[in-house]
């Protein structure tokens, strides 16, 4: 039964975080959205060329099924409007995908791909329609079987962009994702995040979560494997740890996604900046795992508890403050590594300190009351 729940629970929700605002608003004047008229055969030709980025979780596959995509197609068949689109014009000129990303990624995968058939991947794999309703001769077409007159018809269908000029404030943009997706398939906070910092900063946190690497190892190893990768979940607590690490949770503000957006625009580009990073959280999650095992970064107040999933405030202070400690630091807990697992305990015992870690755990208190906590334990260490 404890490894069902765990299986169906693998990270413990945070609760009482909904009524945490960003307790400093944006400016409205640094709101920039210019109304830009296209039409579909142009938005093909720029992403053939690479002008438009969609973020790599939307390459996943499934999110719109072949009906629904094959609907979308028919109703530009039939001249019909669709809503709009929302981009973010980088200050590369690219323009990134905010709101259509279901209907970008159809237009990519059966026009363009149906045009380059030859030089496909299984990520852009062209499909037959199917399921039409109005246009049912061309049900099993591909792009190519279609009469000239009919993807003439689909190409020269009109759209409205509003596009989000280039120079607007991270946290506006940030805002503007939240608001506007809430279709359909609302996107998460870290896929936001994900494509507004597409780029060497999402390839960097990425790189921490690679099987292929070292440090992506050892994550998986001390979460012992337990946090899910559907909607980014792990790449949001890459991101978590990250931003802890290069800001100081003393000057933390709410709310959590706001900072956790701060954070990840801090992400050094030099090398040797980024290496000493990925060394520190290697020696973070290998003391995790030394010290607490497959209990690690989860709650526990008694030993006869049963395992819990994984503790998403538990993971950020330990990886973080783990990941700072000197070598002699990291030694002098190993070698204490019972009586420290002994003292975290009778930490969690204290109600604000359990509190801190369960509930409304994005308030500022409650943020700077478990990091407090936890580096009182971890510099009764500290050689």
């Amino acid at each position: 039964m404890e490894e069902d729940f765990e299986q169906l629970n693998p990270v413990e929700s945070e609760e009482g975080n909904e009524n945490i605002t960003n307790e400093i608003p944006f400016n409205p004047n640094d709101i920039n959205i210019n109304i830009v008229p296209r039409n579909v055969g142009q938005l093909v030709e720029m992403l053939e060329y690479n002008e438009i980025l969609i973020p790599r979780y939307q390459r996943l596959p499934n999110l719109w099924d072949l009906k629904k995509k094959s609907r979308f197609i028919e109703s530009l068949m039939l001249s019909l409007p669709i809503p709009l689109f929302y981009f973010d014009e980088g200050m590369d000129k690219k323009w990134r995908v905010i709101d259509g990303l279901q209907r970008i990624s159809t237009l990519e995968h059966f026009i363009l791909s149906g045009q380059k058939q030859d030089t496909i991947s299984e990520n852009h794999e062209p499909f037959k329609l199917q399921d039409l309703e109005f246009r049912t001769e061309y049900n099993g077409k591909y792009w190519t079987d279609l009469p000239k007159d009919v993807q003439r018809r689909i190409s020269t269908n009109q759209i409205t962009i509003n596009l989000i000029g280039k120079g607007t404030p991270d946290q506006v943009k940030f805002n503007i994702f939240s608001r506007i997706n809430q279709g359909g398939i609302e996107l998460a906070p870290q896929e936001i995040r994900t494509a507004l910092f597409q780029g060497y900063r999402i390839d960097f946190l990425e790189e921490l979560l690679s099987t292929d690497s070292p440090e992506g190892i050892l994550f998986l190893t001390a979460t012992d494997n337990s946090i899910p990768s559907k909607r980014q979940q792990d790449l949001d607590f890459i991101t978590r740890f990250i931003t802890f690490y290069l800001l100081d949770y003393n000057i933390y503000e709410p709310d959590m996604d706001s900072f956790l957006t701060k954070g990840t625009k801090k992400i050094p580009i030099e090398s040797e900046k980024q290496t000493e990073i990925k060394t520190a959280f290697r020696e973070s999650m290998k003391l995790s795992f030394d010290i607490f095992g497959r209990d690690a970064f989860r709650k526990r107040r008694d030993i006869s508890d049963k395992r819990k999933p994984i503790n998403k405030p538990l993971f950020e202070i330990i990886s973080v403050f783990f990941a700072k400690c000197s070598n002699d630091t990291r030694e002098a807990i190993l070698g204490d590594k019972l009586n420290f697992i002994e003292q975290f305990r009778q930490i969690q015992l204290n109600e604000k300190f359990w509190s801190a870690i369960t509930t409304g755990t994005a308030s500022k208190d409650r943020v700077k009351l478990r990091h407090d906590d936890f580096k009182k334990l971890i510099d009764r260490y500290t050689v």
